[in-house]
């Protein structure tokens, strides 16, 4: 067996800094404190495998958005989907490669306790953040739906009684300028409150068309976050939170290739754009982004004698219209406009044991109502033109409009109940037993209707008006073994399930649209914490094996109507069930203190992951996976892949499951006089090769690398800091999102190397 040399390496590091004394008297690791388990405990003797950020590390790590936390998280992938507004998430191999409005993924969201059952909903929310909890693994148990991967918990800061306040000012490449504030204190006896905000404006967009001089990526969005907490008498106190963001930046470009291999002639090479992530080809397209949401949550704690009652009350909406250059060529024609309205309200009510220290309990139930009102429409006149049929490009031909458009228009309606129970039974001094057990029910229903729009004319593509009702159980078992005060061992096996879908985006054939079945997850994990030297090392591994049935996945197919009709092949996607799938590997991270001044970090995960039972025909939905049926596409109307991706096999990677990725920080900090302290630190990351659609390879990409660095000087008697960053140092140009194009291979690539100047000044 051939060893990976950056494992090895990594093992052998590990194993030197085990035996190693501290070079000097050094601080111990601060001991985060965690909700991951519905109470407040350290996150070193939790026997989940849980990474997590405070406030300072996020800022110092730059994390401005939920996508950048996969840089930094061993087993985490995170993605921008399309040009960059919805972020989708994958932890061990299971997460979401369909972006339609009413899909979620595995990896469940929550802010403050509240589940997003659309990852639009992130939009503003990552700033005056208290920590983040990337929780790994299934977590049907206190979690419930859609936690087949895990959950990210996003919690954020809370009005305290003293005051404070804050402002940082970040002024950076492109002439972006973004300022974040808040100021938090008392406003009565028992009420106080906090405001926060958080505003970003480019003059410059990071991409430009050099044909049209039009330029893309330009930043500007705004979000306000309120806050009061009050006291309800001497044994309970409330939260109120209300929030509003919009986002109106101009989106992203992506690139595309390989155009003039579908058509057959190098002339249409002329519609592809660069590889230079800075240098896109969009045409006449007038691409655009209108977003904005709001929500409440409402908290109360009510303490008894021998067990606290919580109550989260939340309502979210959404809106976004925006018209996307979907495939990155200069065709107008290809383009993608979305006009969506989401809306989520959720009541959760919690009761928590506080008597007893050898057996601990949490039971709970929680109702929501999650509405998806879509409008999303793919234009691809382009396939109409006498270029296309005729082979040859026609330069009046790459600006046409409007002559053949595929629609999909649906509401689609999730009602969702649940009941937990979540145990722990310390045994003796070192045993600890976990045990859970959670009922889930769902009720979807999807009324819409899928049509084709072409030279004026509308034709019926397929209608769906149906309801389906699912429930599951799942739970949890666990051992948890205190070996001594600095090492614990945890082992536990669980489930978990992810409610059915249905596939939303607009398609060419009526069996693209159907309900897809619910996906399940058993999962064995065995793991440890482990604090050494003092204190000042934190060392951390989990093993992991995974056994998935029924896993929706986007499937990109031949459609053998249009393809018989154009004479080429012409792809559809659909939503579909993959019976049998595994994924098994490790994680293994470190924080080490060397001295007061020096922090070191490391993280590193593996990730085997294959399809161990394909799909059939009839688990297709009537779709034929043999490929050799595309030459005949024509006869029952609806072929699989062959022309633009590979056979679904037995062994196929899963998406967004790459191989080997790791992380790593180095941090030092000097002591000047008068108060005075200067920071530099360096971080680097790298996932590997990865596939953002099963079995299609022009949808593999990565691998991705970054390095990044800060100069930072802190006073901490005046409360101020000021930091030189840089992000992507090397200006990195690598693959970091792909997939089949309507004409081509559609690629996401890279920022480049990006500089700034922070000011942050704290007044206490």
């Amino acid at each position: 067996m051939k060893t990976n040399p950056i494992f090895a390496k990594s093992v052998i590091a590990l194993a030197i800094l085990t035996t190693l004394s501290p070079l000097a008297h050094s601080e111990e690791i601060e001991k985060i404190q965690i909700t991951a388990q519905k109470r407040t405990q350290n996150i070193t003797e939790v026997g989940v495998t849980t990474t997590a950020f405070n406030g300072d590390m996020l800022e110092e790590m730059g994390i401005d958005s939920a996508v950048d936390l996969g840089a930094h998280t061993p087993g985490l992938v995170a993605v921008n989907s399309t040009s960059g507004s919805t972020p989708i998430f994958a932890i061990r191999g299971i997460g979401l490669d369909d972006f339609s409005p009413n899909n979620t993924s595995g990896v469940g969201v929550y802010t403050d306790e509240v589940f997003a059952s659309s990852p639009v909903y992130l939009g503003g929310q990552l700033f005056d953040i208290e920590r983040v909890e990337v929780l790994k693994g299934p977590q049907g148990t206190l979690y419930g739906k859609n936690t087949t991967g895990g959950a990210i918990n996003f919690i954020t800061s809370k009005p305290i009684d003293d005051f404070e306040a804050f402002i940082e000012a970040d002024y950076s490449s492109h002439q972006t300028l973004e300022i974040t504030s808040a100021v938090s204190g008392a406003l009565a006896d028992t009420v106080n409150g906090r405001l926060s905000l958080n505003y970003a404006k480019s003059n410059e967009g990071w991409q430009k068309d050099e044909s049209t001089g039009e330029e893309f990526g330009l930043i500007d969005t705004f979000a306000v976050r309120g806050q009061l907490g009050f006291d309800l008498g001497d044994s309970g106190t409330g939260l109120l939170r209300v929030y509003a963001n919009n986002d109106k930046s101009k989106p992203l470009s992506p690139d595309s290739e390989g155009i003039e291999d579908t058509f057959g002639d190098d002339s249409f090479s002329a519609l592809n754009s660069s590889s230079d992530p800075e240098k896109v080809s969009v045409g006449e397209l007038a691409v655009s982004r209108d977003e904005s949401g709001s929500g409440v949550a409402l908290t109360l704690d009510y303490s008894f004698e021998n067990f606290d009652v919580i109550s989260i009350s939340s309502w979210d909406q959404y809106d976004r219209v925006v018209v996307d250059n979907y495939d990155g060529s200069a065709m107008a024609t290809m383009e993608l406009i979305q006009d969506d309205k989401l809306e989520q309200w959720s009541q959760e009510i919690r009761f928590i044991s506080t008597g007893n220290d050898d057996f601990t309990w949490v039971a709970g139930a929680n109702i929501s109502n999650e509405n998806v009102d879509a409008y999303d429409l793919f234009d691809d006149s382009f396939f109409l033109t006498d270029s296309a049929f005729d082979g040859v490009l026609y330069p009046e031909d790459i600006n046409a409009f409007g002559l053949d458009r595929f629609i999909a228009d649906y509401v689609q309606e999730t009602d969702s109940y649940g009941l937990y129970l979540h145990t722990e039974t310390q045994l003796n001094d070192s045993w600890k037993l976990i045990a859970g057990i959670r009922y889930s029910n769902d009720e979807r229903a999807f009324n819409g209707s899928a049509t084709n729009e072409s030279f004026g004319e509308v034709f019926p593509v397929t209608e769906l008006n149906e309801i389906n009702d699912e429930s599951a159980v799942t739970g949890k078992l666990g051992l948890d073994w205190k070996v001594n005060d600095d090492l614990l061992v945890f082992g536990n096996v669980a489930t978990s399930y992810k409610s059915g879908v249905y596939y939303g985006g607009a398609v060419l054939d009526a069996q693209a649209w159907s309900y897809v079945k619910p996906e399940d997850v058993l999962s064995a994990e065995l793991g440890f914490k482990w604090t050494l030297l003092d204190g000042s090392m934190q060392l951390n591994g989990a093993a992991f094996a995974l056994e998935y049935e029924n896993r929706q996945s986007l499937l990109t197919f031949v459609s053998g109507e249009f393809s018989d009709f154009s004479g080429f092949a012409v792809a559809d996607t659909t939503l579909a069930n993959i019976p049998e799938s595994q994924t098994a590997g490790f994680e293994l991270d470190v924080n080490w203190l060397p001295t007061d001044e020096l922090t070191i970090e490391a993280g590193i995960a593996y990730l085997n992951s294959k399809v161990t039972k394909a799909p059939t025909t009839k688990g297709l939905r009537g779709i034929n996976a043999d490929p050799s049926v595309n030459d005949q596409a024509h006869e029952n109307g609806f072929g699989f892949v062959d022309a633009l991706a590979d056979e679904l096999v037995e062994g196929t990677v899963l998406s967004q499951a790459p191989e080997w990725s790791y992380n790593a920080l180095v941090a030092y900090d000097m002591p000047l006089e008068n108060d005075l302290f200067l920071k530099f630190q360096t971080s680097y990351s790298y996932s590997g090769t990865q596939y953002a659609q099963l079995a299609d390879p022009n949808a593999k990409y990565g691998a991705i690398g970054a390095l990044n660095g800060l100069i930072s000087l802190t006073s901490d008697e005046d409360g101020w800091t000021v930091t030189l960053w840089a992000r992507n140092m090397l200006d990195n140009h690598a693959e970091t999102y792909s997939f089949t194009g309507f004409a081509g291979r559609t690629v996401y690539r890279q920022q480049p190397a990006t500089f700034g100047l922070t000011f942050k000044y704290d007044y206490f």
